[in-house]
């Protein structure tokens, strides 16, 4: 692509008439930025907009936070500078490529010289200036994650079956959108030998790939690009063409710094990269490690067979297409969160990330490890019902209950399993008593997390990590909303069963405000266990609202009338769960149709 064909292509440009274009064309300047480098920093004068002719860029508030916020994702035909080329005001955010990107700089007396000549042209950027300036928030990172339209498949070492990865990811992704394949090969083969070896910046042989690579992107809706194991040329450039890179290693394989996980080091690449761990039936353990030596921030595990369920759920997780599931807090009331899982399983709506407080740590570690709802119902009423497990009375000065047959008995259902090595990513949430602060566990051991989270202070003792004490999770975030969101994954299907209306009790209004021992008979209803338990599970009007404004669909459970020891109602709950949650997903699927169905249609065309 040339300057005068991107001029085209861009809403802004493309109504000039031919002698303003050739004078736009004579005096713009083509930039070519590799990905990672900046085109802007904060405080810098501006003197010029950019239109992005392929490629990303990135804008972020730097705010002087740890995390910088995402303000947006520039993409071809779009620009970027122009709202401070305007107002005439330093750069008020960082710009850089989010991968190798190539730029059309139109300077300030070029665009001073345009509105002069072509007035329209000042009236669609106040258009452009004004909806930019409408939506000046942060962007969530699921409109991060969807947006991406480029992976970049590597071998973390050698001995990896990339082929067979790349292609069995690109036919997922083609069940959702359009999705193409590229290897070395087949760019040799559509752009000439030896065009797959040309490196970036390699002049006009450079450009005439690049240009192919971007009419590709106008195509197609995903670009897989497959590497090699040594970063030459053509793996570079997949490295540097892409919006998200996926790192594929074997779980058997000691993790170490390889060619391609050097080169990316050195680089500092942009791009989010995420580690694919492939393991067999054994377990190896080396996920984690994998993740670390890679410097990945997220890391998935799939089995070596490459089965569907597993590549579907991969698939959907880096595209932003995953349904993602939140547990609340609520003792015997968090059995309904088995009604729900009965429900979206029965409907065949995938379940691909699940996180929990309190029981519904418990639940979400059960699916997270492969449980269905009936394995799950068996494994509850084992626990809570027959096994009567929390029956240890201590009566000690710090709780009511050791908690040591309950610790034995997540000890028997969970085994040794880590959270990083289990088939569904999982998360579950405790409260640090010492810092008052909530603690979020994705990641060691799974039987010792969830009974953290599910230590209700008072009747369970709290967990000492460290030095400081956690407890239940519920009392700082009965449901843990926020640590799912913002890893911008996908839908967010929240099952709440913290509320409960009746602690209270009969008073006139009037009447004297005293202590509630010397009520009687009016807060019979009420003991120790219900006050503590409502502290532990408590959920604020505000939090509530925030979360049904935010969450994609908000199952409230009718659990009215069951408390926190209710453990005999397992089945009753459950029903009552089923059925309502039954109704509410048929009622949102119809809104959205199609949305978790895996389309194969005459437009697909991954290969």
């Amino acid at each position: 692509m040339d300057i005068h064909a991107a001029l085209k292509a861009s809403a802004l440009f493309r109504d000039l008439d031919r002698r303003t274009r050739r004078s736009v064309v004579a005096n713009a300047e083509w930039i070519e930025l590799g990905g990672g480098q900046y085109l802007f920093r904060v405080g810098e004068a501006s003197d010029a907009l950019y239109l992005v002719a392929s490629g990303r860029v990135r804008v972020v508030d730097p705010g002087g936070q740890n995390t910088p916020l995402l303000m947006g994702e520039i993409g071809a035909g779009d620009t970027v500078g122009e709202i401070t080329l305007i107002t005439s005001e330093p750069h008020s955010a960082d710009a850089f490529a989010l991968r190798d990107t190539t730029l059309i700089r139109i300077s300030r007396e070029v665009f001073e010289d345009l509105v002069v000549r072509h007035p329209t042209a000042m009236l669609r950027v106040t258009r452009m200036i004004v909806n930019r300036l409408r939506s000046a928030t942060p962007v969530p990172q699921r409109e991060s994650v969807r947006s991406a339209r480029t992976y970049a498949v590597v071998p973390a070492h050698p001995g990896v079956d990339l082929r067979a990865f790349a292609h069995a990811l690109s036919e997922q992704l083609g069940a959702a959108a359009a999705t193409l394949r590229l290897d070395a090969e087949r760019v040799n083969q559509a752009m000439g030998e030896g065009a797959a070896s040309i490196d970036s910046g390699a002049g006009e042989g450079n450009r005439r790939l690049t240009g192919w690579l971007t009419q590709l992107e106008d195509r197609y809706r995903y670009l897989v690009y497959q590497g090699s194991t040594e970063p030459d040329a053509w793996t570079r450039r997949c490295l540097r063409q892409a919006d998200r890179i996926l790192l594929v290693a074997h779980d058997d394989q000691r993790p170490f710094v390889s060619r391609n996980l050097a080169w990316i080091g050195e680089q500092k690449l942009r791009a989010p990269q995420e580690m694919i761990v492939l393991h067999d039936d054994a377990l190896h353990h080396s996920a984690l490690r994998w993740r670390q030596v890679a410097g990945a921030a997220f890391h998935h595990r799939v089995h070596r067979r490459l089965p569907e369920t597993d590549m579907g759920r991969l698939a959907r997780m880096v595209s932003g297409r995953s349904v993602c599931l939140v547990l609340g807090g609520g003792g015997a009331r968090g059995f309904a969160h088995v009604g729900l899982i009965r429900a979206l399983q029965e409907k065949n709506i995938p379940i691909d990330a699940v996180g929990g407080t309190s029981m519904g740590a418990m639940v979400a570690a059960m699916l997270a490890m492969g449980d269905d709802a009936q394995q799950m119902l068996a494994r509850l009423r084992e626990t809570f019902v027959t096994g009567k497990f929390l029956n240890d009375y201590s009566l000690s000065r710090i709780s009511l209950i050791s908690a040591e047959k309950f610790s034995k008995q997540l000890r028997t259902l969970f085994g040794e399993r880590q959270i990083e090595d289990l088939a569904m990513p999982f998360y579950c949430v405790s409260t640090n008593l010492t810092k008052g602060t909530p603690m979020v566990h994705d990641e060691g051991n799974l039987a010792t997390w969830v009974g953290a989270s599910m230590a209700v202070p008072g009747i369970a003792p709290p967990i000492a990590h460290r030095g400081d004490l956690l407890v239940d999770g519920g009392l700082l975030s009965a449901i843990p909303f926020d640590v799912m969101a913002q890893l911008g994954r996908g839908p967010v299907i929240v099952s709440d069963v913290s509320r409960q209306a009746n602690l209270r009790v009969d008073m006139a209004e009037d009447a004297q405000t005293t202590s509630l021992l010397s009520l009687g008979a009016s807060a019979r209803h009420l003991n120790m266990f219900k006050i503590l338990f409502h502290t532990a599970t408590l959920t604020s009007e505000r939090e509530s609202r925030d979360i049904d404004a935010r969450a994609d669909l908000v199952l409230h459970m009718p659990v009215g009338g069951i408390s926190m020891f209710d453990w005999d109602e397992l089945d009753e709950i459950v029903f009552r769960a089923y059925h309502h949650a039954d109704q509410k997903l048929d009622e949102w699927l119809a809104q959205r149709p199609d949305t978790f169905t895996a389309r194969v249609t005459a437009n697909r065309r991954a290969r």
